[in-house]
């Protein structure tokens, strides 16, 4: 008989359904212990344990049965992972040893402390892999990101991941380099925007004594990981240098990762040598999740934000009408929390229904253009009680570049401009600025939910 915890867990993992062996939830769960009268198991959040108690206790109680005996009980601890110092770093890393575990089980809960990782490497540490919810619409590129992290620079190197806006092609690839860092502390991770690496270029060219720490910081990196690659498109000269630091990071078996929002044959601005390279490791799609999978990412939202009795019709109602993707889909959940508060009424499917009426047909928000730039700068001054003509300038005080960068991330939002319009419409020269703006305030909606009710309300102002 097998005695590991490892072992009997993968024992009775076999013996059950085939649809069990492929449960999201099952795959979260990590064997801290086994002896006669107990197996212990770690989920990572109170619904994951909820979820394993409805579905499969009684399965895998029967299987343990067998293997063990009647009188051993499977006992279910939630053990969220949590950021520590360095002194108490160790204490962590024995309270659940996710070292020993199969490849198939969730990241490390050896944490870098949180400002080491942000400042250093760029990677949100919120993001990881026992945060990701898995479905047949992910499935592979989770496989694919999960092997990179365990095996760097060899397998698949390097790893494209494409995708539209808004489902988790981020959320990947700082889940990659945080547990690339959980298990090899010692390694060097980089994770910047396709951004970045071209403004950091320009930097470089412009202080000339910069340029070989510039090129030195990227190409000695062990896993580099860039973002939103699409950007370098039309950009010769950041092209020409990062195709230089592909091939050194490369000819080195270094990681290299990237996301983009379509293939790297649908790239046309971009170098045919670049598209070769991005072609020649693996390229993964991650597409919108189905409705089941969808329902458990609403859950995780309502959890992350201390809500847990939400009825189950209100979220349906929600994973039916949004199919576009992640993002709009957490951030409907919260427009609907918000105006249940805001107007004091319950949150039942009928309210559901009146709120998210504009919905109708799914359609992305860039699909509904009912606004005009100067309605949209209009009603950002009035909420932020400034004037337009603050937002159209120069000013770059606190009270005036929020405000700016909410009005120009509308105008894309609500309108048909390009970022070159939008650019003309707030008297900016470079489209680049309107880029920056439209990020920072998605980061903003991501991170913030306040900010984020904020946003949205102004939003549904123009919806």
């Amino acid at each position: 008989m097998r005695h590991t915890p490892n072992e009997i867990w993968m024992d009775i993992l076999e013996k059950l359904s085939d649809t069990a062996r492929q449960d999201v939830y099952l795959h979260q769960a990590v064997p801290l212990s086994i002896t006669e009268e107990a197996l212990n198991i770690a989920v990572p959040s109170a619904y994951t344990r909820a979820r394993i108690e409805e579905r499969f206790r009684a399965d895998i109680q029967r299987v343990l049965a067998t293997l063990i005996g009647a009188q051993c009980a499977l006992i279910l601890n939630v053990d969220e992972p949590t950021f520590e110092s360095d002194e108490n770093l160790g204490e962590a890393q024995n309270k659940t040893d996710f070292n020993q575990l199969p490849d198939s089980r969730p990241a490390s809960n050896t944490r870098a402390p949180v400002p080491l990782i942000q400042n250093q490497t760029g990677l949100n540490p919120n993001y990881r892999f026992d945060r990701f919810i898995v479905g047949s619409s992910n499935m592979i590129c989770h496989a694919t990101a999960l092997a990179v992290s365990e095996n760097p620079g060899r397998d698949y190197n390097p790893l494209f991941i494409y995708g539209g806006v808004g489902l988790g092609k981020t959320h990947l690839l700082h889940a990659i380099g945080n547990r690339l860092l959980a298990n090899q502390p010692d390694k060097k991770v980089l994770y910047v925007t396709s951004e970045t690496f071209m403004n950091e270029y320009v930097e470089s060219i412009v202080n000339r004594g910069s340029a070989q720490g510039f090129r030195t910081k990227y190409r000695t990196t062990d896993m580099l990981l860039i973002d939103d690659i699409q950007f370098l498109q039309a950009k010769e000269g950041t092209q020409e240098e990062f195709f230089n630091t592909f091939n050194a990071l490369h000819m080195n078996q270094n990681q290299i990762v990237m996301s983009s929002d379509r293939t790297p044959d649908n790239l046309v601005n971009l170098e045919e040598r670049l598209q070769s390279r991005f072609q020649s490791g693996m390229v993964a799609e991650i597409s919108m999740p189905q409705y089941e999978i969808r329902i458990a990412i609403l859950r995780q939202k309502c959890l992350d934000q201390g809500l847990d009795n939400l009825p189950n019709d209100v979220l349906s109602y929600i994973a039916e009408v949004v199919r576009t993707n992640i993002r709009e889909l957490e951030g409907t959940l919260v427009r609907l929390i918000a105006q249940s508060t805001i107007l004091k009424e319950d949150l039942t499917l009928d309210f559901a229904r009146q709120v998210l009426s504009d919905i109708g047909p799914p359609a992305p928000i860039r699909h509904r253009k009912t606004a005009t730039s100067r309605a949209i700068q209009t009603a950002v001054a009035d909420y932020f009680g400034i004037e337009i003509e603050d937002i159209v300038s120069q000013k770059r005080t606190k009270e005036v570049v929020q405000p700016r960068q909410i009005a120009m991330y509308m105008c894309r939002e609500l309108t048909p401009m390009s970022y070159s319009n939008i650019a003309q419409a707030f008297n900016r020269e470079d489209h680049t600025t309107v880029i920056h703006a439209c990020r920072q305030i998605e980061k903003t909606i991501e991170e913030n939910s306040e900010e984020q009710q904020m946003i949205l309300l102004l939003i549904n102002q123009f919806r």
